[in-house]
């Protein structure tokens, strides 16, 4: 099952590192009060030559850690 939510945010951005940009992914979510609090911090994930590489996989991979917690 795909989980589909929009209490949560994902950020995919990469962080170039060694000449790659190494795929991580940030998802978060708000509390009632309105402030925003991390949910998981993926650490590196694996290295890509394109940064849009990384950010695809990233997200990828966040959707699916979601599905599997929330899903």
């Amino acid at each position: 099952m795909r989980f589909n939510s929009t209490r949560f945010r994902i950020d995919p951005t990469p962080r170039r590192a060694d000449g790659e940009y190494m795929a991580h992914a940030r998802i978060s979510t708000s509390r009632a009060d309105g402030s925003e609090y991390d949910v998981h911090l993926s650490g590196d994930l694996a290295g890509f030559d394109a940064r849009e590489d990384a950010i695809a996989y990233a997200k990828s991979w966040a959707q699916q850690w979601l599905d599997t917690r929330f899903g």
